[in-house]
């Protein structure tokens, strides 16, 4: 078996998403399994999903591509979570294509999906309805902020308490995977917050923010005046930050069409 199959493998049946990871493949071998593009499965957007965009098209909002939908479905797929969070499901057009893969397949112990908008948590739910997944799935309205500091809260203080044992958290935590596709302006910072709430081997996945292309002038630095500058200043948080996540945890990058997926694999 080739190299990279018997990685892609190894996902699929939750070897190195036990926590302590496989040592005879680098860190980047084993990112690389991780992003690949399943073989299993095409890009053609299942039925709810597809009507789900069509659906954000009249709202006049804006999808993420399919092909980066696509991918992660494929990634969250391979990566077969017990513990799921999904921070800024908006109306659920990504969703859909994960619950599409769980009507014939084990689904996670629990599964979040987080949307600060009142009006998109009643839509939310009727996905969860429609899938018949209320046991398992919950829709959350709310600041993410406020509720990743009240699970990481929580997590210090029952730090000593045996994990069977630990009652009382909002959210699924320590999560295998985050998911965060919020608004771009908070983006960088709901990233942060969601690598404290993964576990020990789990992964945040995310969109890479746009790099900013037009001249923007001059602004003090910090205080920026327009949306322009404001991706300026959101870029520059990200790539300070990458400098660190790169240095301490493992990250994988993954092109697609409309943008690329970032991968933080929680080492430390």
């Amino acid at each position: 078996m080739p190299v990279d199959e018997e990685i892609q493998s190894s996902w699929v049946t939750g070897v190195i998403m036990d926590g302590g990871g496989l040592p005879q493949f680098s860190h980047e071998d084993i990112m690389t399994a991780l992003l690949s593009e399943s073989q299993d499965r095409d890009q053609e957007e299942p039925e709810i999903a597809a009507n789900i965009t069509q659906q954000m098209l009249h709202m006049e909002l804006d999808p993420l591509p399919r092909s980066m939908r696509s991918r992660f479905r494929d990634i969250v797929e391979r990566l077969s979570p017990n513990r799921l969070i999904e921070v800024g499901a908006g109306i659920g057009h990504l969703s859909a294509w994960f619950h599409d893969i769980w009507v014939d397949s084990e689904h996670p112990e629990s599964y979040v999906m987080i949307e600060e908008g009142n009006r998109f948590g009643v839509i939310l739910q009727r996905i969860v309805d429609r899938f018949d997944a209320n046991s398992w799935c919950s829709v959350y309205v709310g600041s993410w902020e406020s509720m990743s500091s009240e699970a990481t809260a929580w997590l210090a203080a029952n730090a000593s308490t045996p994990e069977a044992a630990r009652t009382g958290s909002l959210l699924p935590v320590p999560a295998d995977v985050v998911i965060v596709h919020s608004d771009w302006r908070g983006q960088v910072q709901d990233v942060v917050n969601a690598l404290s709430l993964v576990r020990l081997g789990g992964v945040v996945l995310t969109p890479e923010p746009l790099v900013p292309t037009a001249d923007v002038g001059d602004y003090p630095s910090g205080k920026p005046s327009n949306d322009q500058q404001m991706r300026v200043e959101v870029f520059n948080q990200w790539i300070s930050h990458m400098k660190d996540w790169s240095e301490n945890q493992a990250v994988g990058f993954t092109e697609v069409g409309g943008g690329t997926i970032v991968a933080i694999r929680r080492l430390t």
